[in-house]
């Protein structure tokens, strides 16, 4: 039974991942009870008017913005249906080239025309960073869309100046939407850093499974200004939500909203995280990443110069102390925290780096990139005859997928781009050092679809 295999795999396993309950029986316990439909009194989440209505009321209260809505699609549900709504068919849209996969999967449904906008590379990671707001000034002059899409934070914890970014696409007129799935605990301390529904953004995306303490799926959607319309939100929510929205997933969200508005759980958080941090400083190769503008929630665990790489610290923690950690890419591995972790956790892991990095030997930095640009040679939801080739024989030929490493789920290749030797190269360094590298097709690494030629 897959039931029992399951209790097999996260048995003894401590979990450094989303979602952030951490199966903390606070926060899970009784919800499978509330597995019910849209029964007399229940009310329903698409046309809330009772107990839905009221507790949606209670976030837009604590949350200080026009309207949340409770969303049980996670945050894919939540960006389909934000840009569906605020875009036209034909629209041009500026986008984060670091956005997730469902953001270009939005852009194909509406039909859009995407203008790519590259984050600054973080050197420490070898990964996308923050946008910078000259880029994003050109990218409005340039293209003359009127929606941007952007990511904050990263799922590394970076974040944007969206104050800036805001302030430019409201000086032409348009709408700023944040993808801020890993954000849903930004704004309650200081600690954090700011939330983008604070600093301008007009709609704000969160997924509350990620760092709150709720069942996957659970996410909110803010709208943060009368910029754009509830009418049209909903509407598009009927198109990508299920219409048949799990309780338990919205009786998650008001448990941890409840939470929110009634007690300080951050303040015991951030006291373990400090004394993580502060213990953490006496590693001889391993370290952990921080910046001005960053989000201290992440232990980014960078193995730059020592002799292991991210994938096998991965690894390591996994087998060796039953600790698993949410991603690793070569040069860091990622344990993802929340105000469910606790005291026993952060011990746990602690003891665990220590006993590693006392193993460890300083080793030859290897520069680590950003996936390559890529030429855009078709629209993005470019319809055509595509065939599937031998990777090596590739380069050159137009991709007629997206090819990414999950997580984070960026594509590394979106559908209409050049498939070249650079991006081939990078891929396979990728590989090697373990991660896990997929395609639309599942074809991929050994063939890639492309449009055919003739």
């Amino acid at each position: 039974m897959l039931e029992k295999d399951l209790k097999k795999v996260i048995e003894g396993v401590y979990p450094f991942h989303m979602p952030g309950h951490k199966r903390n029986p606070r926060w899970t316990e009784g919800l499978h009870a509330l597995d019910i439909t849209e029964i007399s009194g229940a009310d329903d989440l698409h046309a809330p008017k009772g107990i839905i209505a009221a507790a949606q009321g209670r976030a837009t209260a604590l949350y200080g913005t026009v309207s949340t809505i409770f969303l049980t699609g996670g945050s894919t549900c939540g960006i389909l249906s934000a840009i569906w709504a605020t875009c036209r068919q034909g629209d041009k849209i500026i986008i984060g080239r670091n956005c997730h996969r469902s953001v270009y999967n939005a852009c194909m449904l509406r039909g859009l025309n995407p203008c790519y906008l590259y984050p600054e590379v973080e050197p420490r990671l070898g990964c996308f960073g923050k946008i910078q707001p000259a880029a994003l000034a050109a990218a409005l002059e340039e293209s003359g869309a009127k929606v941007v899409v952007v990511t904050s934070p990263t799922y590394e914890g970076i974040h944007s100046d969206i104050k800036a970014l805001a302030r430019l696409v409201h000086g032409k007129g348009g709408i700023l939407i944040v993808d801020a799935a890993h954000g849903a605990h930004l704004g309650f301390k200081d600690y954090f850093g700011p939330s983008p529904r604070d600093l301008g953004a007009d709609l704000v995306i969160e997924s509350a499974h990620k760092t709150l303490p709720c069942l996957t799926g659970a996410a909110l959607l803010h709208i943060c200004s009368h910029r754009v319309s509830y009418r049209g939100l909903q509407e598009a929510l009927g198109i990508f939500e299920t219409s048949s929205p799990p309780f338990p997933i919205v009786a998650s969200i008001d448990r941890a909203i409840t939470a929110l508005g009634g007690e300080d759980i951050f303040t015991p958080y951030v006291g373990l995280l400090e004394d993580f941090y502060t213990a953490a400083e006496g590693f001889k190769r391993l370290s952990l990443f921080s910046s001005g503008s960053f989000d201290r929630g992440k232990l980014v665990i960078s193995t730059c110069g020592s002799s292991i790489s991210g994938f096998e610290l991965k690894k390591r923690l996994l087998e060796d102390y039953k600790i698993e950690t949410e991603m690793a890419m070569p040069n860091y591995t990622l344990a993802m925290t929340s105000p469910a972790d606790s005291a026993e956790g952060f011990n746990r892991l602690l003891a665990a780096l220590s006993e590693i990095d006392a193993t460890l030997t300083a080793a030859p930095v290897i520069p680590s990139s950003a996936p390559p640009r890529l030429r855009a040679a078709l629209p993005l939801g470019f319809a055509g005859d595509t065939e599937d080739i031998p990777v090596a024989r590739a380069s050159g030929r137009v991709a007629a997928e997206f090819v990414y490493a999950y997580p984070p789920g960026s594509p590394i290749i979106a559908p209409g781009e050049v498939f070249s030797a650079e991006a081939a190269e990078y891929i396979a360094a990728l590989e090697e050092a373990g991660a896990k590298i997929y395609s639309s097709s599942s074809a991929f690494p050994k063939y890639l679809s492309v449009f055919s030629e003739r």
